[in-house]
């Protein structure tokens, strides 16, 4: 907004208006006075005359000086923060890694050309998931690389055998045998956004917008040498991989260990690779990255509906229909005070005026210019509670707790387009599942497999298990950028099952500036289905019996083991502990209903203001002229003002000569 035109356009109205005062004054020194003027001015069709010629000039006035504020507006070119979801061009690629015993000895090389693919690739977003007899996902899809790099490390420190980092793998052993490579790809083809659908079908995204796929890849690291029965074969997985349109790129640190032959682990894994439409490289071959990059570049990238970003827009339409209105209006109104040619000069300056009114009215521009993102400037950290108690069937009509953050969670990022985000997650530890991002598809990734911890594994939580994690992350991200807001948001049901009391939820000064504490569940309390992992038969299934994403719960409740209970066990929201938490953190406590709006949570929450930024980069858009024509009709009408004027003062000493 070019605000300084305000005050301008304040100062040439003022000069005008003095100069027509000043000319008034020199003007009424030649009148005279005239004998008997009340005697005229008495007559009753003089004051109604009269009266005509101030209502019809009171009428010009106003419309003259709204005429001058809406163009002197127009002129500045007002702006308002909108949010916009900018087309992309880009390409997703899984790095999917076996931890089985076999690729021990390879796996820390593995890592190091992970880590030189991720130097190669530039905007691309990558992810990492390992697996043995289970999978997991170190990473979700992010174009955040430092943090990805910093994963890759701690991924090679374990495979080294680092003191201190054998926690790594955890999570690779919950299921049955091991090195399970078709289970292992089909977990990585489903930490896709859309996973369900083929990259050629569409979709609908937050926010209810039809979405296309992004370009997908997966490069596959393992030896293909089974030990174990898998839910899915490699030919099952690669079809499954044809069917999405997901090309894999196979490396393969055993190449020639197993032989030649068509039915050997090496040549069914070039297969499986290369019906997919990917490649398969030894793990040694001096062109193996090279032909990787070069593979997922030849890909085409398929336009997408980006994360939503705020923009600054101009908007000038309400300024620009008043300005139009009272154009008008002047017309008519200076008509009936002085009626003249229309091909007057005065005449040819008003129609010049409607004709420049209406031509900043048809938004003309021109192609090429841009239009600056805009940024809430914030960190946004989502602490969430994943331990069994969030599964309870509570919240709205007998929904999974965990259905309401998943909600809450997009709610929160569509108020704060822009802003950076990050997602804890703890349960009997806690983890980073996402580093920050302005990558709101990513976001919506993760909350979308969302799912509680495996129930046998449960050994008791605590409330404040993220704390330290929390800690650490807020302090790298005030060190990185100081000035920018750090918000919490925790969401929980404040159910504390370690049977100790929970450590204080407190962070350093000055680290948290705003967020909330969201309650989850009721008093009364809901029964919680068990998860049993992506083995069993009980687990969440997303709806459609795949296992191991987050969905529609099925089988058995957990029971109540207490000392002289039965039945199934109930959680119960302790809205107690998470007020303490709240507390400690600095920030309101807000429960959550399922038909709660979202402008409940961002009360007192200090989101901020957006600002201009370079970060994003400008987004595309025309060049708007409209401004320039709104100021050449200001500067127009700065004449009528001074006729004006002068018509007022003159009418004013006329009624005092007439006394």
């Amino acid at each position: 907004m070019f605000w300084w035109l305000l005050p301008l356009a304040a100062v040439a109205t003022g000069a005008a208006v003095w100069f027509a005062l000043l000319g008034s004054r020199r003007s009424n020194a030649r009148r005279r006075p005239v004998a008997h003027a009340d005697r005229l001015t008495a007559l009753p069709e003089y004051q109604s005359a009269l009266r005509r010629y101030r209502r019809w000039l009171a009428l010009a006035g106003t419309a003259l000086a709204l005429l001058l504020a809406s163009t002197a507006v127009a002129a500045a070119r007002p702006v308002a923060v909108d949010t916009v979801r900018p087309e992309q061009h880009n390409r997703d690629i899984m790095l999917c890694l076996d931890a089985s015993g076999s690729m021990s000895t390879a796996d820390a090389a593995v890592v190091d050309v992970f880590a030189e693919l991720a130097r190669e690739f530039d905007g691309e977003r990558i992810g990492l998931t390992i697996f043995d007899s289970s999978a997991i996902q170190v990473f979700p899809l992010t174009d955040d690389y430092a943090y990805a790099q910093e994963q890759l490390k701690s991924a090679k420190d374990a495979f080294d055998g680092k003191p201190g980092s054998s926690g790594f793998l955890d999570g690779t052993w919950n299921g049955r045998g091991s090195s399970l490579i078709g289970d292992g790809l089909a977990s990585c083809l489903n930490s896709f956004a859309g996973a369900g659908e083929s990259a050629a079908a569409t979709g609908t995204g937050t926010g209810g917008e039809t979405t296309s796929q992004r370009s997908r890849s997966v490069v596959l690291a393992t030896d293909n040498f089974l030990s174990g029965k898998p839910i899915m074969t490699l030919d099952q997985a690669s079809r499954l991989a044809r069917e999405r349109s997901v090309r894999v790129y196979a490396l393969n640190p055993g190449d020639l260990d197993y032989g030649h032959g068509p039915d050997q682990p090496g040549a069914q894994l070039r297969a499986a690779a290369e019906t997919t439409g990917g490649s398969y490289h030894a793990l040694d071959s001096p062109d193996a990255v090279a032909g990787i990059v070069a593979g997922i570049e030849q890909t085409e990238t398929s336009a997408i509906q980006g994360a939503p970003r705020a923009v600054f827009a101009d908007v000038p339409g309400l300024p620009l229909a008043l300005a139009l209105l009272s154009a008008l209006a002047l017309c008519a109104a200076l008509w009936r005070l002085q009626p003249s040619r229309f091909r007057s000069q005065a005449w040819l300056r008003r129609t010049a005026i409607v004709l420049l009114v209406l031509a900043a009215g048809l938004r003309p521009h021109l192609p090429g210019g841009s239009v600056q993102a805009a940024s809430a400037d914030l960190n946004v950290f989502f602490v969430v509670d994943t331990t069994t108690s969030m599964v309870a069937e509570d919240h709205g009509n007998g929904s999974p707790r965990l259905e309401g953050v998943r909600r809450d969670i997009m709610a929160i990022a569509e108020q704060l387009p822009g802003a950076r985000f990050s997602v804890i997650t703890f349960d009997t530890t806690a983890h980073v599942r996402m580093p920050l991002s302005t990558d709101t598809l990513a976001l919506q990734t993760i909350t979308e497999v969302l799912e509680p911890q495996v129930t046998a594994y449960a050994k008791g939580s605590s409330i404040t298990a993220a704390r330290q994690v929390l800690s650490e992350r807020l302090a790298a991200a005030r060190d990185s950028h100081p000035d920018r807001p750090r918000l919490v948001y925790y969401l929980g049901d404040g159910e504390q099952t370690s049977g100790k009391e929970p450590q204080a939820m407190s962070v350093d000064g000055g680290l948290v500036a705003g967020g909330a504490v969201l309650g989850y569940g009721t008093a009364e309390g809901g029964r919680m289905k068990e998860n049993t992992g992506p083995e069993g038969n009980t687990a969440y299934d997303g709806g459609n019996g795949t296992g191991g994403a987050s969905g529609t719960p099925g089988g058995r409740y957990v029971q109540d083991n207490r000392p002289g209970s039965t039945g199934d066990a109930l959680s119960m929201i302790d809205e107690g502990r998470l007020r303490t938490v709240a507390g400690q953190l600095g920030v309101p406590y807000v429960h959550r209903a399922a038909d709660a709006p979202a402008g409940d949570m961002m009360q007192q929450a200090h989101p901020g203001r957006a600002e201009r930024i370079d970060d994003g980069g400008p987004l595309t858009a025309g060049t708007e002229l409209y401004w320039i024509f709104a100021a050449g009709a200001f500067l127009l009408a700065l004449p009528e003002a001074v006729a004006l004027v002068r018509q007022v003062r003159g009418l004013r000493s006329l009624k005092e000569s007439g006394r």
